[in-house]
């Protein structure tokens, strides 16, 4: 594997955080995890499993998967033919604009390259700048192309429009206020639906219901604050909605795999490294 940081001084439309390289061993993962900054991966071949916002994916070469800020995501190799994967850690004013023009968001972070666009050599280009002089800016740049690249249209018809508002209407009204005791019935009033066609909505769209969505909207900001170490377990379940902390610490443990002592654990050991296995 090859891994290495950047330092883009000044740089906050698109800022290119790290990027890596890496030649899994069959079956090995990484998560449940909460990043920071978009984490965009393409496939150079081999197979995987990519899971987030309660959908599994296996991808294979030509794909790209991408992780969004606070999000809860894991991927694993496959046990026969495990992937070879490239990656960009990025952010910027720019980043959540950039990656819907690329079809990527937060409830549809997969898509395939089109096997006539050079996103394989983009990609492939990616190292071989690591020791250039300015290689913020270069990376930047070749960052920007591979956006560019993957903006061309593709045949994919669009979704319905009015599936769509509903759907970001609750999502939005679901992250703004995840810390209260919001009910379905007040999230379906507030987007003007009836509670089971809303259902059926998020079904259609996301996969999962509108509690589901939120107790994951939830566990990712208490991921968050776990790796910050600056508030109780209680004191947490409070900040993400859950006035019972053992409440908390069982639908933590259900959605994340772990406890949140575990995780808090787990994230204080990591913060002491300097160097990971994996993006």
């Amino acid at each position: 594997m090859e891994f290495i940081y950047t330092d883009p001084i000044g740089l906050t439309d698109l800022a290119v955080l790290e990027i890596g390289t890496q030649s899994c061993l069959p079956d090995i993962s990484f998560g449940p995890s909460v990043r920071d900054m978009y984490i965009l991966h393409y496939i150079h071949s081999g197979y995987g499993t990519y899971s987030t916002g309660g959908r599994t994916e296996r991808l294979g070469p030509g794909d790209l998967f991408l992780v969004t800020p606070d999000t809860v995501h894991t991927y694993r190799a496959d046990s026969v033919e495990p992937w070879s994967y490239s990656w960009f850690g990025f952010v910027g004013t720019f980043a959540p604009r950039l990656v819907e023009i690329a079809g990527f968001n937060v409830l549809s972070p997969v898509r395939t390259a089109d096997s006539s666009l050079p996103v394989d050599s983009l990609f492939g280009n990616l190292m071989s700048l690591r020791k250039e002089p300015a290689k913020e800016l270069l990376l930047t740049a070749l960052l920007y192309q591979i956006f560019g690249t993957l903006a061309i249209p593709d045949d994919t018809p669009p979704l319905r429009a009015d599936v769509g508002h509903h759907v970001r209407n609750a999502v939005s009204y679901m992250n703004a206020r995840y810390a209260d005791r919001i009910s379905l019935h007040e999230i379906a009033e507030h987007v003007g639906l009836d509670t089971k066609y809303l259902c059926r909505l998020f079904q259609q769209r996301l996969s999962m219901s509108p509690y589901r969505y939120l107790t994951d909207v939830r566990m990712r900001k208490a991921c968050r604050l776990l790796r910050r170490q600056l508030l109780g377990i209680a004191e947490i379940a409070q900040s993400v909605g859950y006035q019972d902390p053992l409440m908390f610490s069982r639908m933590f443990k259900r959605t994340i795999g772990i406890s949140p002592t575990a995780y808090r654990e787990k994230a204080k050991l990591e913060s002491g490294t300097t160097s990971y296995e994996t993006s």
